[in-house]
């Protein structure tokens, strides 16, 4: 009896994961496919002209920064290069940047192109600002996973050395 309620226990438990797993799934495929859709009508408004297309513009280079920075970790994280404290650099550039696309995202409602020009000038300074740490994050990054430059020459070094005993090897 103990034993069929540990496989009824087990098997409850097994379905309930299986269920979670797959409702997490659906949701970020179902988040991808919004997240393509977004990027393609922002694409397709910053060829806009006056403030509109600012604005556009503004979003579609913020969203660009941000992806590549968290990327950019993604990469550094899977060759070993150290990453120091930008995990949570980059999760703050994020929401800072979430904030700021929301921002735009308002100014972009606004029928009145005058009144879109005029409240540009604060999210256009802090878009700009995320969009320089963002950079300035994957440029270190890169460093980081460049930093095996050494090890290369080195190995290239060794190779040649001993391609060479094997040519002298092989003439005796």
């Amino acid at each position: 009896m103990e034993v069929l309620l540990a496989v009824v226990a087990t098997l409850a438990f097994m379905s309930c994961a299986v269920v979670g797993l797959t409702l997490r799934l659906a949701r970020s495929v179902r988040l991808r496919a919004l997240s393509v859709r977004d990027r393609t009508r922002l694409a397709a408004r910053s060829y806009a002209a006056g403030p509109p297309g600012v604005v556009a513009r503004l979003r579609r280079d913020l969203d660009r920064s941000v992806t590549a920075a968290r990327k950019a970790l993604a990469v550094a994280r899977a060759v070993d290069a150290p990453v120091g404290d930008v995990p949570a650099l980059v999760a703050r550039l994020e929401y800072a940047a979430h904030r700021v696309d929301g921002e735009l995202q308002l100014l972009e409602a606004q029928p009145d192109a005058a009144r879109v020009a005029a409240g540009l000038d604060g999210p256009r300074g802090r878009a700009r600002a995320l969009t320089d740490a963002a950079g300035r994050l994957v440029d270190g990054l890169l460093d980081a996973v460049g930093s095996g430059a050494d090890d290369v020459a080195l190995l290239h070094t060794e190779c040649a050395i001993e391609s060479e005993a094997l040519r002298a090897a092989r003439r005796r």
